[in-house]
């Protein structure tokens, strides 16, 4: 998730339970995807990097014998655990840590994963400090989904929630208001390619995701900058505002039109 320094900067504190629900769901694709290009066979171990509530580590763990899935949020790794133990999915060890803690203590790994968490971190060391983890002929995985790029014509049930959130949370720029991608010097595979991984390969894939009023309340809480903890004592007054808002331009309450974008960046030790 994310970090400062040493030290964890709770931004995710208490979203733990919504993240896990109502987060959009990796496509089928993802297993698909690494099983193919890293030769994944049942064998080796996987260290899935601010593993959250275990979303890449769970669906990848049929692939190896071991996993580490790591995160310095307690929450998110207990709810990651739960998921887990519901599945009898009894490989992953689940460990307290971020970025700034790999070390040779952790062991060699066939496969690292990033999941929608390497921008939190600082890129070029975190990539330095993985190619001696990973074993001659493993590799990397920075895996996500997010918006389009470039992102569709802004839906009238998005415009509407948009004027809620900047009611409650001022007028500060939301994530899919970018103006497009990141400048070439920011972007992952642009961190990936000076480091002393190799080969780098790359996948992107849109899928459909239907929202309901309640999934999209739920997916707001699982973010940083609207979780419940950010809204304090307003939280009744937002979910009545966001259910009025949205019901006036999308009576049906399904809420359509904004596929996501699946990628997996991925190098090679060489």
């Amino acid at each position: 998730m994310s970090e400062t320094g040493k030290y964890y900067l709770p931004l995710y504190e208490g979203t733990a339970w919504y993240y896990s629900r109502f987060r959009p769901k990796y496509p089928p694709s993802l297993v698909k995807i690494l099983r193919e290009n890293f030769r994944l066979d049942g064998t080796g171990r996987l260290l899935d990097l601010g593993c959250g509530p275990g979303p890449v580590a769970i669906a990848l763990a049929q692939l190896f014998e071991e996993v580490v899935a790591m995160d310095p949020d307690d929450a998110m790794r207990a709810e990651g655990e739960r998921i887990a133990r519901e599945r009898d999915i009894g490989n992953i060890q689940w460990r307290f840590g971020g970025s700034n803690d790999l070390s040779p203590n952790l062991g060699q790994f066939r496969l690292v994963t990033m999941g929608n968490s390497f921008h939190w971190m600082d890129r070029a060391r975190t990539l330095e400090a993985l190619y001696d983890l990973v074993r001659d002929g493993g590799g990397i995985a920075v895996v996500g989904e997010g918006a389009p790029i470039p992102p569709p014509p802004m839906i009238p049930w998005r415009a509407a929630i948009n004027t809620v959130l900047k009611s409650y949370l001022g007028h500060r720029p939301l994530p899919w208001e970018s103006p497009g991608p990141p400048p070439p010097a920011e972007r992952h595979e642009t961190y990936i390619s000076r480091s002393r991984f190799r080969d780098l390969a790359s996948y992107q894939e849109s899928f459909d995701v239907e929202w309901t009023i309640d999934s999209m309340i739920g997916n707001l809480y699982s973010t940083s900058f609207c979780s419940r903890r950010v809204l304090g004592d307003r939280v009744d007054a937002f979910e009545r505002d966001i259910r009025a808002a949205i019901l006036a331009v999308e009576p049906s309450g399904i809420l359509k039109g904004e596929p996501p974008e699946f990628f997996a960046y991925m190098a090679w030790k060489r």
